[in-house]
């Protein structure tokens, strides 16, 4: 009797063996998958609104602190926590990479263009390791840490007919940021953007925008601004 219970659970011990070994894997090209290290995601709590900030997985180039890159990972950001997740194809499973391993990841955006995101130190409110995209490179870099708060809304039923009144809610933070100087908070706004400039160079910046036909409405046009800005020499006050 013994005998057989062995064999019965035999299959279920080298079934969780196998799973963690598995955990670790990645259908990534040229990459060892036994260097990514992570934990399997835990599924957060159904609201409205969404957490990530890529509704499906994308191929995606990860780059680690210790100078390797797995570049055909699939892959999604969770602004709610922060956290970068893979897929894993061997057990269907999505993995939170270990954020101390990495340094930072890109994947294509939906405008064909590369969004690329760098893990920094973060000595303001909430000091941290964050990831932020960056918008602009330059002596002064645009930033955006593109985080997802939850917020107390009126009661509505879910899909399942349970009563919430939570939603997850987009609460983009943007910096301009240089190395030697830090952070300096910003909004996406003509107004937050020339408070970062002394009064005559306003002045000469709103000729500027004139003449290059640019109107802030948003972050794209926000950044086309900063770039012909950047450009033509004017350094931002800090």
């Amino acid at each position: 009797m013994a005998h057989q219970l062995f064999k019965n659970i035999l299959p279920v011990i080298l079934l969780a063996i196998s799973f963690q070994g598995f955990a670790q894997q990645t259908p990534a090209k040229n990459w060892d998958i036994e260097k990514i290290k992570g934990v399997r995601h835990l599924p957060y709590i159904s609201y409205m609104g969404f957490p990530f900030l890529n509704e499906t997985w994308v191929p995606g180039k990860v780059w680690f602190t210790n100078g390797e890159t797995a570049d055909s990972l699939y892959i999604k950001y969770s602004s709610f926590k922060d956290e970068l997740l893979y897929y894993n194809e061997v057990v269907s499973a999505h993995i939170v990479i270990d954020k101390a391993s990495l340094k930072g990841f890109s994947f294509e955006g939906n405008d064909g263009n590369p969004r690329i995101f760098r893990k920094q130190f973060y000595d303001g409110f909430f000091k941290g390791d964050r990831f932020f995209e960056v918008l602009s490179e330059g002596e002064t870099e645009l930033l955006a840490f593109r985080k997802v708060s939850i917020i107390t809304t009126p009661p509505y039923k879910d899909d399942r007919g349970i009563i919430k009144n939570n939603e997850y809610s987009n609460d983009y933070q943007y910096y301009f940021y240089s190395p030697d100087k830090g952070y300096s908070p910003v909004r996406m706004n003509i107004t937050s953007l020339l408070s970062k400039f002394g009064k005559a160079d306003q002045k000469l910046i709103k000729k500027l925008l004139r003449k290059s036909r640019i109107r802030i409405t948003g972050e794209p046009t926000f950044v086309l601004a900063w770039t012909v800005i950047e450009r033509e020499g004017y350094k931002i006050n800090f």
